[in-house]
């Protein structure tokens, strides 16, 4: 597990009154994530009040060039996750 997970899950316990176990938030944790990639495989964008938006972005194929050996390569078209926060939250970007 991640620093960053632990620290998330240690939030969500303080959230839950402290009482709630290691696996109650790591259900909620999961629940939250299922629920966000459940909403962009339906909708392809998933708003949260107060957070931000996730969306799913249709990039076009393009072709690259190699460094290495200079030959150039296809990349196929692919969808990408953007998050945008809300403006009154700019100042944290």
């Amino acid at each position: 597990m991640s620093r960053h997970r632990a620290l998330l899950l240690t939030h969500i316990r303080q959230a839950l009154g402290g009482t709630a176990t290691q696996s109650a938030a790591e259900l909620a944790l999961h629940a939250v994530l299922r629920a966000i990639a459940d909403g962009l495989t339906e909708d392809a964008e998933v708003k949260l009040a107060g957070f931000g938006t996730f969306r799913l972005k249709d990039v076009a194929s393009r072709r690259v060039l190699l460094p290495h050996n200079g030959q150039s390569l296809q990349l196929p078209p692919r969808k990408v996750l953007r998050f945008r926060a809300p403006t009154q939250n700019a100042k944290l970007r």
